[in-house]
């Protein structure tokens, strides 16, 4: 009996060390693990942030108005350079999560273009990215003339005119990049005259003494069939005072009013059977103080009994076929009684002297009651005020 004591004695020390052995193996197993699950010095098993640019690398022909974008995923961006073949950076706008970027401006034509940018992933760790691409080379690069001229006072009936260096086919987007901005605010449109040839107007003439801002913004714009516009500028100018004039061709007796009122009624000679003056509104184009008029420009040769050659005093042009209101001291006894002229509105020189001084580019000039079935082209001159609002707009490409 006390030997098989001594046996259970021994069993249970043997199994208590047993349990301390096991319990120090779990405990060294616990602190192990609670080691590995925390602290700042662990490594990180988050994936590394990828970046996406466009345009792709290596990109040939790309558009300079399009903009490049940057986008980091899984992700924030830490910088980005787009930089030129010179070095010169494009500048760019970073989101307020930092996860993308988009540059301003437009891009050079015809210009390589080095696009590096950096990423960190959520513990940090970083990831680069180098990409390269190349603009497009336009066939031709769209220019404009402008009418007015920057700074120039006109009168209420000049509408805005833009004459392009080349045939537009995307009428829709270089309408759209052509803004106009007006002290009073208008409302206006614009109306194809031509593929190289668009122009402005509002609903009713100009406001007296408006401020108004022409913006080109075309710079890298696809007019179309491999033509880019590589302009941005801004044309201000200013409308004058209101001046506006009625010949009527019945009574031959023209009326002017400034600012709504009647300032002058003068007796006017027009156009005689043959050679009637057109009917409609037109507007001032230019003005000569002494004007040479050979009829050979209108087709007239030297010996046809309608041929003459004149020098004439303070010209003002409303029709590039033409037609002028100008000094006519040589028909004085016919003016107010007769229609004698060829074409033009005739005048004493003191009322032309006095209407030359008054006159400025863009002012009205109407003509009524003429007889004859011509009226005031389109194209010959700025006709535009002889459409009505619905017929000017459907000239949009908007």
């Amino acid at each position: 009996m006390r030997s098989r004591g001594r046996l259970r004695s021994a069993e249970v020390r043997r199994s208590r060390a047993a349990w301390r052995v096991a319990g120090g193996v779990i405990a060294a197993a616990a602190l192990l693990a609670g080691c590995s699950g925390s602290g700042s010095d662990s490594k990180s098993d988050a994936p590394p942030a990828h970046i996406a640019v466009t345009p792709r690398d290596g990109a040939t022909r790309v558009k300079p108005a399009a903009p490049v974008k940057v986008r980091a995923e899984g992700g924030r961006l830490t910088s980005v350079t787009v930089t030129d073949a010179d070095g010169d950076k494009m500048p760019g706008n970073l989101s307020a999560d930092n996860t993308t970027w988009s540059s301003r401006g437009v891009l050079n034509f015809n210009s390589h273009y080095t696009v590096t940018a950096s990423a960190s992933n959520a513990d940090g760790a970083p990831t680069t990215s180098r990409t390269t691409f190349r603009t497009i080379k336009p066939k031709s690069e769209l220019h404009t003339a402008v009418v007015p001229l920057s700074g120039e006072t006109v009168g209420i009936g000049l509408p805005i005119q833009v004459h392009f260096s080349a045939p537009v086919e995307n009428r829709a987007a270089v309408e759209r990049n052509l803004v106009v901005d007006s002290d009073p605010a208008v409302v206006g449109a614009w109306h194809w005259i031509d593929n190289e040839t668009v122009r402005y107007r509002p609903t009713e003439y100009w406001p007296a003494d408006t401020k108004v801002t022409l913006h080109v913004r075309l710079q890298g714009v696809d007019a179309g069939n491999g033509v880019y516009g590589d302009e941005e500028r801004d044309i201000p100018f200013t409308i004058g005072r209101a001046i506006r004039s009625v010949v009527d061709a019945k009574s031959l007796r023209m009326k002017i009013y400034v600012d709504g009122r009647l300032a002058r009624t003068v007796p006017v000679t027009t156009g005689k059977k043959g050679f009637e003056t057109r009917n409609g509104i037109k507007v001032v184009l230019e003005k000569y103080k002494i004007k040479i008029m050979d009829a050979r420009t209108v087709g007239i040769s030297p010996g046809d009994p309608n041929y003459y050659r004149l020098r004439v005093h303070w010209a003002i042009r409303v029709t590039w076929s033409g037609e002028f209101v100008h000094g006519a001291e040589w028909s004085t006894a016919a003016q107010g009684r007769e229609r004698v002229s060829h074409g033009c509105v005739g005048m004493s020189l003191a009322n032309a002297k006095w209407l030359f001084g008054l006159t400025k580019r863009g002012d009205i000039i109407q003509v009524v009651h003429s007889p004859t079935s011509k009226t005031m082209e389109l194209d010959n001159g700025f006709g535009d005020w002889n459409l009505s609002w619905s017929e000017w707009k459907a000239g949009s490409a908007l």
